[in-house]
């Protein structure tokens, strides 16, 4: 619960009081970045079942005991296992699965996966950061603080001067009643 702090830290600095409502903001929208990443990986998995599926049911008797692997193209939810897997990084095992059960028709579909996931996974998620940044600039409130810093600056500078004019004409007064009092 020492983590909690840093909300705590937040009310009395402005700045990452700012930028925790940012993440705040960009946790609402992730909703739609996950139902674009879905979608990807639908249409990666619908397409690798319907190219490499067959191949492991008739090259079953290829691999150890004559049983498919835990990571194939069968059916729609290993389909989208595998694709997710991609996603993650771990490709490399499946494709070399594939390979040996089909022909080498795997490495583009391998590759195009990650390439285009990984970049759809990236720009999605930068867009979304940066447009949340870029609503909310940081720098609005010390452009807001310098203009008010500015003001009361000229507003010192104007009293300063009517301070010193005040004094002078005091002075002048001083100095006049003094000769007129040596006078009489």
């Amino acid at each position: 619960f020492r983590l909690l702090r840093v909300f705590k830290l937040a009310k009395s600095w402005p700045t990452l009081n700012l930028l925790i409502s940012i993440m705040g903001r960009t946790m609402g929208a992730l909703g739609n970045l996950t139902f674009v990443l879905c979608i990807i990986i639908f249409i990666f998995a619908v397409m690798g079942m319907q190219l490499f599926g067959k191949n492991y049911i008739d090259h079953k008797d290829r691999f150890k005991d004559h049983e498919l692997p835990r990571w194939n193209f069968t059916d729609f939810m290993h389909s989208f296992m595998i694709v997710f897997r991609v996603l993650c990084g771990e490709w490399i095992e499946s494709m070399w699965d594939c390979m040996y059960v089909g022909d080498v028709s795997c490495i583009p579909f391998f590759l195009a996966t990650v390439v285009i996931g990984n970049f759809v996974v990236l720009n999605l998620f930068l867009a979304l950061l940066l447009s949340n940044f870029g609503s909310s600039s940081l720098s609005a409130p010390t452009a807001d603080n310098d203009t008010n810093k500015i003001a009361e600056a000229f507003n010192r500078i104007a009293r300063f001067k009517n301070w010193v004019k005040r004094n002078i004409a005091d002075c002048f007064k001083l100095i006049r009643n003094k000769l007129t009092n040596q006078i009489s």
